[in-house]
């Protein structure tokens, strides 16, 4: 009897944490939606007004531009770090040497380190360094520095994914004669894809929503979404900064989906190819 009346308990309290984590975000759309200057939401009559300011507007596309490209190339850097990184760390395991176990670790510690700093320290520390390396002012210096918040989550997934591999695959393609980059190629790859996506889709994501990095190293040529949204929350609080956020929404909910989509096709896809290998 208790055990039944607790399942209704849980499914409540459930819904009230939801239920508070999604009101700021069904606010947002809401508000954007006020045909008036005012940011309050609509009582009346709805309005895509503020829509299509933003749409037309070149600087708030400019700057969704520019987060869309940072993203996409933070993510990439990530990805390829980040995989890098852990299979480099799980061979050095797999030889059992202590001096490459104690090195590995050591860059285990340091590979997590952007999640325990403060993004304003990052920034701070990354603005004198991009200006020494002449990377101030452009995209790619952002890219770079999103990568950082980025490479722990795809490393974290990818050496997961790998420690619930079977070694002896490997072991077994190298005896029956496979060079190392084809073991890499059809053997190990193919089961690390959904980590590797998952990685890869939340970098993005990372990249899209981040504001404090970008506040340090962005200039008025380079502006990312969230950096041109932060002085409109200052000093214009006008609906078409709810536009904006809800455009962002948009844009992480979708990434969320295919996510999850690219998830179950790439471990379909992994899978096939494992019994493929096997079967080989």
């Amino acid at each position: 009897m208790s055990r039944s009346l607790a399942l209704p308990g849980r499914a409540l309290l459930l819904a009230a944490a939801l239920c508070t984590l999604l009101w700021p975000l069904v606010h947002a759309v809401w508000l954007s939606f006020a045909p008036g200057e005012l940011l309050e939401a609509p009582t009346g009559e709805w309005s895509l007004r503020w829509y299509h300011s933003f749409f037309t507007s070149p600087r708030w596309t400019g700057g969704l531009a520019n987060s869309l490209w940072v993203a996409s190339l933070s993510a990439v850097i990530a990805v390829l770090l980040g995989t890098g990184l852990a299979l480099g760390m799980a061979n050095a395991h797999a030889d059992h040497r202590d001096g490459d176990d104690r090195t590995s670790g050591l860059l285990a510690r340091m590979v997590l380190l952007p999640l325990f700093i403060p993004p304003v320290v990052l920034g701070m520390a990354l603005l004198p360094l991009m200006r020494a390396l002449g990377l101030w002012g452009h995209l790619v210096s952002l890219a770079f520095a999103h990568a950082l918040l980025g490479l722990p989550v795809v490393y974290l997934a990818v050496r997961d994914a790998l420690q619930a591999l079977d070694p002896d695959l490997g072991r077994a393609a190298r005896g029956l004669g496979a060079s190392a980059s084809m073991t890499l190629w059809r053997v190990t790859l193919p089961p690390l894809v959904p980590a590797i996506v998952f990685g890869a889709l939340t970098a993005f994501v990372f990249s899209l929503n981040e504001f404090v990095i970008a506040l340090f190293l962005a200039t008025p040529a380079i502006e990312t979404l969230p950096k041109v949204i932060w002085p409109n929350l200052r000093y214009t609080l006008t609906p078409i900064v709810a536009a904006a956020s809800t455009v962002a929404v948009v844009f992480s909910l979708l990434l969320l989906a295919l996510t999850l989509l690219l998830r179950r096709w790439a471990a379909a896809w992994g899978s096939a190819l494992l019994d493929r290998a096997r079967s080989d």
